[in-house]
């Protein structure tokens, strides 16, 4: 899904958009000198170690945070970040979380956040990127459809006004326990919607700077090349 700390700086339940509700977000902020350490970098360590926790044991919210906050640490510390890697090993311990009770606290730590939605269906996010950020979307009941696109070009951010190009590359429905990944690079652009009946999801979202966020964009509905999905955009603000 997105950040946009402007509509999302309750912790919910709050409608921040039309049928998406925001249900629970916990942060521990931290202090600004460490959001210093972390524009300087941190020692540099590779995320190459494995988890300490048995895989085929099923996660609580505490030990999953446990896990997955130092490996956005390392990630975002790192010279050279693999996010794909990073993305994979979060996906795995994802899959594992026992879904956490209704008014369950989520509690996380910078430079992971998670957020949980509630999308009513044909509602949600649409087009927008994601600015110095990665994330994982976990759908956890009803279904979600994700429309995923990478812009084309060498600049990632082309300037407003300017009519760019994205190409299609993931069109799909996510249902209990399916996620959808991003990188700062591939398929940072979506649209995500509730599906049949809406859905209930959550995002983990890992933040290279601390001034990461999103910008909506319009696309055309009719492909300027159908066959590679390919489309024409403008950002909306």
């Amino acid at each position: 899904m997105s950040w946009f700390p402007e509509t999302m700086s309750g912790r919910g339940p709050v409608e921040v958009e039309e049928g998406v509700v925001l249900e629970r977000r916990e942060i521990l902020k931290v202090s600004a000198g460490a959001l210093a350490l972390l524009s300087l970098g941190w020692p540099q360590r590779a995320i190459g170690q494995e988890s300490a926790v048995s895989d085929d044991a099923e996660l609580a919210w505490d030990g999953l945070i446990k896990e997955a906050v130092p490996m956005a640490e390392k990630l975002v510390a790192a010279k050279k970040p693999n996010e794909e890697v990073y993305l994979a090993r979060l996906a795995a311990l994802v899959q594992r979380l026992k879904i956490p009770a209704e008014g369950e606290e989520l509690k996380s730590k910078r430079p992971l956040s998670v957020v949980q939605f509630k999308l009513q269906q044909g509602k949600g996010f649409p087009w927008h990127d994601h600015r110095d950020y990665n994330g994982l979307i976990l759908c956890v009941a009803g279904e979600a459809k994700v429309r995923s696109a990478d812009i084309l070009g060498d600049d990632p951010r082309p300037k407003k006004g300017k009519t760019f190009e994205i190409r299609e590359t993931v069109n799909a429905q996510l249902l209990p326990g399916r996620v959808s990944t991003l990188a700062r690079r591939r398929d940072n652009v979506h649209d995500v919607r509730g599906g049949e009946g809406g859905a209930r999801v959550l995002d983990f979202f890992t933040f290279f700077d601390g001034g990461g966020r999103s910008v909506y964009m319009k696309v055309e509905e009719k492909a300027k090349n159908e066959e590679k999905r390919i489309f024409e955009a403008t950002w909306s603000e």
